[in-house]
Formats: structure tokens, C-alpha cells, sequence
């Protein structure tokens, strides 16, 4: 078996900001762990939550582009890892694969998870010819539906007479393994033609059924809890992939769009963009990849990104999102110090490239052709456009909530010790009427519940009500064209309707929602802390002002990728055209059209209305449930019999203070 070379020095250059974040959230931990030492079964119940929260951080970077792009070659060099993953002539990445680097959630005595696709799954996938199969029936072509549908069957007995009877067993179930090599890796995720029958089922033995990969490398100098994230080319065979590209988007916090430079943003290439205009400009990254084919980079380079630009706004896609541009090829060598092995042409691109760059002055700088090439690859720079991404957006975010939380935490400790010891002192004690608490605070959960219940029911049905109304406006809109159209020029030129329109629609409606349930959700979860606020007034006396509560943040609204997965209005000119040979007259045409705009955005406006929504507001009131319960404890804990955390007797009041004003200075730096 071959295992993957180790990383060079080199390959994490880029990444080194995020060293900082992540001993940010370690200075956290251990802050917590200090207050664990001086506190009670309660305080630890809450530090526990906390320090989980930050195991738990794990943003991803999604890579998309094209089969043959160069993703997997990149994803290669960005890990300082020459062949990990297959990238050769023949075969190409098929599986959704998560590279996880220096994980702190691993699971115990795993290295590589294969989840492999469910029966119901492949049930769907041979009746129906996959989404290919389903587009080409509601645009009315049977005959191509079928034949996309023998397609797959053909496949799937492929499949079937390599695995034996394993194929059933297979289905739904997953493989662990405690090691990783190219071998291994081969067999789940790496699809192709090999001359060789015997290698084929060696290489790709399990990729026609394996749905995810999850890789776990420890790898020096990389910094911790980061996911990196290959997916297969959008433009597989039977779209059957398309649909989880597009949840591995939704779900990412920085998507890298790999494009080819010589063949610039091609016709295929239009399903990215249809992808990434979901998507915030902040959140996406194109990298041109290859431009150690070009004749002159430093020549071409400016006027491709013109016209990638130009293309950009001209698909509804921001036009100053950032643009790499760079070459896998040149940073895979570097890694593997193979750069005398270039060939001519490579060579003379980088050399050209690096005068344009860098000028002879900077030029010396450089020791030896590796650390130029390397530099000159784009893969630092990309490296450092993550780094930023990640500090500036979920970085910041998570930092923030665990600042807000651990400073609740403190406010609770704090104003316990303080009401224990007025207790104390006091001649005569004041019990606390705790069945009458608990009544209080079960009132104010039940208002808090139900008015986020109310605020967020209302936003579902503005935005269900929206959507049907941006598919019958758009409806209208295209039969008027297409009337239009007909009384012009008859039934001899074939008319095409762009469905951007429709997706800006849609798009607009799930905004709208989303701010309107960021703004109503903020709403309950402020009322929220001066809810309890006001609790430690009129139950337990504490001076007005005493005591500030953090409201916890909102959920995030996850971008509308499936507004841009493939429709039939999206199909080429011969499909079309097939389309057209079927009216039977204006009022057919115009009648056939509405029905399949209704039915290829019916799944759209389904996912967004009906599943998207409700879990984002559910997840919301799940976090209103949590910062009541974090409440809850603490006042019933404040009102118990000892006043409180056990731990105000058997610490030091010196010790605790300590911790707490260290772990109070280091929070408010976090803000800083």
C-alpha cells in the first residue's frame, strides 16, 4: 500500500493568522477550566457547555468547479499532500470527500468514515433516471427519460456484479477504518476508466455507492478544526451528486469556485454561477487554476478577469468577488521539490509569470526556484484569503457567543456569591419561595415560546405566499413572451425563457424572510434578559442595574443554494428544441409552459418553505430553550437552601476572585 507523502514546511503558509483565533478559544478553555476548579456541580454543568461548543467549531471550505477543474489537485497542494487524493489522467473524485485537519472531534479510532447512499436512495435513482431522468420527463421527452433510466440501471448492475451480495448489505451502512493510504482511499471516492479490469475494481470498488467521505489528518504546522471539502463536478452524468454539492455549499462558510484559466467561464460553467449567485460575496473565492498553460500569464491573466468580471454581473454574481489565480500544478511540485522536472513550456509560463509579479528585485529574494514557484502557485495566497474569511466571518461570530455566554456565566457566579454572602450577614434569613420561581419562570418561558412561536409562523407564511406569488408572476411574465414570440414569428424559430428572473424572485422572498426573522427573533431573546434580569430584582432583591445578561445569538440563515440547481428552463438549445416540435398551437404551448415552471420550481419553493424555514426557526427556539434553561438553573440554584454553588464554602474567596477577574480580562479581550 502507497501512504500519502507527509507535509513539507512550506504547505501551510497562509494559514498561520488562524493560529491565533484557535489559541484564543484555548485561552477560553482553560479560563473555564480555572473557574471548574473553584466552583460547583452547576458551574461546570455550564463550563462544560461552553468548552463543547468550541470542540465543536469546525468551519469548512467547500471547493466546486467542474470534472477534471483541477479541485482535487488543489485540495492536494492546499494540505501539502502530493497524492492524496486521486487526481491522475483516468480517474476523478465522485464522493463528497471531507478533508477534517487536526480534528478535535474525531471519533475514536477513526481516520477514514465511508457513508455509503441508502436503497430508498438508488430506489429513487433507477426509477426515475435521477434528477436528469426527472427534468427530461416533466419537459415531456419519455423516450430520453427512459433512456437515461436504462443509464442507471446499467450501472447500478455494474455495481452490483463488482460488489456481489454485498451491494444490498452495503446500502445505508458506512465503513471505519484506522488509517488512511491512496489504496484505501481509492476504493471509496475515485471513479474512471482503467484499461485494466482488475484495477478498476481494485481503484474504484465502492464509488459507485459511497454518498460521503470523511478523512481525519493530523498534520503538522495546519491549524486546528478546520475542513477542507471536494466535491465531485457538477456536471456528473445523471445530476445524481448535484444535490448534495448544493447542501455541501449551504452548509459551508467559504466557497472555492475552481475554474480552468484557458477555458475561462464556459457554458458549463453556468451551473456554478447559478450556485454561487446564492451565495454572500464574502463567502465565495474563484480560483483560476492552470495558468501554467497559459502561453503568457502575465499578458492573458488581466484579460481574463476582465471577462470573468464581465460574466459575473452579467449572472447576478457580485463582480468584486475575489479572484486567485494560480497553478496546482506548480505548488504540487514544490511540495514534492520535483521543479527540475517541468516542462518547457510550465517553466517558461513561470518565469514569466514571476517577472510580471515580483521584478528582479523581488526576484532575489528568492533562494531557490521552490520557494518562487511555490509562492507564485496562488496556493499561499488562497491559504491567506481563508485565513481572513474565517477570522472576519464565523471566527468572529463564535467568539462573540462565547464571550456573551462565558460573561452570563460570570454574572451568575458572581451575583450568587455576592446574594450568599448579604444572606449571611443578614440577622434575620429570607427564604426564597421557590414553587412561586419556578411558577415565574414558567410564565416567562411560556410568553417568550409563544411569541417566537407567533413572530416566526408569521414570517413562514409572508414568505410561502411570496414564493407562490414570484412563480405565478414569473409564469405570466414568460407566456406573454412567449405569445409575443408566436405572433412574430409563428412556430419556425425556437424560443428559449431565461430563469434568472425567477431566481432573483425567489431569492428576494427568502431574504426578506430571513431578515424579518433575524429582526423578531432578536426581539424575544433581548425581552428574554430583562425578563430574568427583573426576576433577580423582584425576587431576590439585587439592586436594578446589578445584573446584564447577553442575549445569545440568532441562528444563521443559510444561503437559497437550491435556487440554483438545475431546472428544464435551464436545458441547451436541443432539448428545446425537442420541446418546441411537441406544440400543438399558442394555447398548448402556453398551457404545457406554465405546468412545467410550477413543476420545476415546485421543489424549490418546497425546500425553502418547508424545510429550510422551519428548521431555521427551530433551531432558533432551540436556542431560546437552552439560555432559559442556563437561567433557570442558576436563579433555582441562587434560591436552594445553601444559597447556591456549594463551592463558596470550600474555596478560597482569594482563589475564586482570581479566577473570575482573569477569566472577566480575557473575555473583554476577545471583544477588543
Amino acid at each position: 500500500m502507497s501512504s500519502f507523502v507527509s507535509s513539507p514546511a512550506i504547505a501551510p503558509e497562509g494559514l498561520e493568522q488562524l493560529n491565533a483565533l484557535w489559541q484564543s478559544f484555548d485561552d477560553v478553555k482553560s479560563a473555564l477550566s480555572r473557574i471548574n476548579e473553584v466552583g460547583g456541580e452547576d458551574t461546570k454543568k455550564q463550563t462544560d457547555k461552553i468548552a463543547n461548543k468550541i470542540e465543536s467549531f469546525e468551519p469548512t471550505i467547500t471547493l466546486i468547479g467542474q470534472i477534471k477543474a483541477g479541485k482535487t489537485a488543489l485540495i492536494n497542494a492546499m494540505v501539502g499532500q502530493t497524492e492524496l487524493l486521486p487526481s491522475d489522467v483516468n480517474p476523478w473524485t465522485s464522493v463528497v470527500t471531507s478533508l477534517h485537519l487536526n480534528s478535535r472531534r474525531r471519533p475514536e479510532g477513526t481516520k477514514a468514515l465511508f457513508h455509503f447512499f441508502d436503497e430508498e436512495e438508488w430506489d429513487r435513482l433507477v426509477s426515475t433516471g435521477g434528477r436528469l431522468g426527472e427534468l427530461a420527463q416533466r419537459a415531456g421527452f419519455n423516450n430520453e427519460k427512459d433512456e437515461i433510466q436504462a443509464q442507471v440501471i446499467a450501472m447500478r448492475e455494474k455495481s452490483r456484479a463488482r460488489l456481489g451480495k454485498k451491494f444490498e448489505m452495503l446500502l445505508g451502512t458506512s465503513h471505519n477504518y484506522d488509517m488512511i493510504d491512496q489504496d484505501l482511499i481509492n476504493r471509496y471516492v475515485c471513479y474512471g476508466a482503467w484499461e485494466d479490469e482488475e484495477e478498476a475494481k481494485s481503484r474504484g470498488r465502492f464509488a459507485d455507492i459511497t454518498k460521503l467521505a470523511n478523512l481525519y489528518l493530523d498534520l503538522p504546522g495546519y491549524p486546528t478544526g478546520l475542513c477542507l471539502r471536494d466535491t465531485p463536478g457538477v456536471n456528473d452524468t445523471f445530476m445524481m451528486r448535484e444535490q448534495i454539492t448544493i447542501n455541501s455549499i449551504r452548509d459551508s462558510r467559504l466557497c472555492i469556485v475552481v475554474l480552468s484559466a484557458h477555458q475561462a467561464l464556459s457554458t458549463m460553467d453556468m451551473a456554478l454561477l447559478r450556485l454561487i449567485a446564492n451565495v454572500d460575496a464574502r463567502e465565495v473565492v474563484l480560483f483560476v487554476n492552470r495558468i501554467d498553460e497559459l502561453d503568457d500569464p502575465a499578458n492573458e491573466i488581466p484579460e481574463i478577469e476582465k471577462n470573468f468580471r464581465q460574466t459575473l454581473k452579467k449572472h447576478d454574481v457580485a463582480e468584486d468577488v475575489q479572484i486567485v489565480f494560480g497553478s496546482a500544478f506548480w505548488a504540487l511540485n514544490a511540495i514534492s521539490d520535483t521543479l527540475d522536472n517541468l516542462p518547457d513550456a510550465s517553466r517558461t509560463a513561470l518565469e514569466k509569470w514571476a517577472k510580471s509579479n515580483l521584478g528582479d528585485h523581488d526576484l532575489n529574494k528568492y533562494e531557490d526556484l521552490r520557494g518562487l514557484a511555490w509562492n507564485l502557485s496562488g496556493v499561499p495566497s488562497l491559504h491567506r484569503c481563508i485565513a481572513d474569511r474565517i477570522i472576519e466571518g464565523p471566527g468572529q461570530a463564535m467568539l462573540k457567543e462565547v464571550r456573551d455566554e462565558v460573561g452570563n456565566l460570570l454574572t451568575s457566579i458572581e451575583t450568587a456569591d455576592r446574594e450568599i454572602g448579604l444572606r449571611r450577614q443578614s440577622a434575620t434569613k429570607t427564604d426564597i419561595d421557590e414553587k412561586a420561581l419556578k411558577a415565574k419562570i414558567k410564565e416567562v418561558e411560556k410568553r417568550l415560546t409563544n411569541s417566537l412561536s407567533d413572530a416566526s409562523e408569521f414570517a413562514r407564511d409572508e414568505l410561502s405566499e411570496r414564493l407562490t406569488r414570484s412563480q405565478g408572476v414569473f409564469a405570466n411574465r414568460a407566456v406573454e413572451a412567449l405569445l409575443s414570440h408566436l405572433e412574430a414569428h409563428g412556430s419556425d424559430e425556437v424560443w428559449q425563457y431565461n430563469p434568472a428572473g425567477l431566481r432573483m424572485m425567489l431569492r428576494s422572498a427568502y431574504s426578506a424572510f430571513g431578515s424579518a426573522i433575524e429582526k423578531s427573533t432578536q426581539g424575544v431573546f433581548h425581552d428574554a434578559c430583562r425578563s430574568f434580569e427583573d426576576i433577580y430584582v423582584d425576587t431576590f432583591g439585587v439592586e436594578p442595574g446589578a445584573v446584564r445578561l447577553n442575549a445569545p445569538a440568532s441562528a444563521r440563515l443559510l444561503p437559497p443554494t437550491t435556487v440554483g440547481q438545475t431546472i428544464a428552463l435551464d436545458l441547451n438549445v436541443s432539448w428545446w428544441k425537442k420541446w418546441w416540435r411537441n406544440l400543438r398551437g399558442p394555447n398548448a404551448a402556453t398551457e404545457r409552459y406554465s405546468e412545467l415552471v410550477l413543476k420545476e420550481t415546485g421543489s424549490i419553493v418546497s425546500e425553502l418553505s418547508d424545510e429550510m424555514a422551519p428548521a431555521l426557526c427551530s433551531e432558533n427556539a432551540a436556542i431560546l430553550k437552552d439560555f432559559i434553561e442556563t437561567q433557570r438553573d442558576a436563579l433555582l440554584s441562587l434560591a436552594s437552601d445553601d444559597g447556591g454553588d456549594s463551592s463558596i464554602d470550600t474555596v478560597a474567596p482569594s482563589e475564586k476572585a482570581e479566577a473570575l477577574d482573569h477569566t472577566r480580562k480575557l473575555i473583554e479581550n476577545l471583544a477588543a
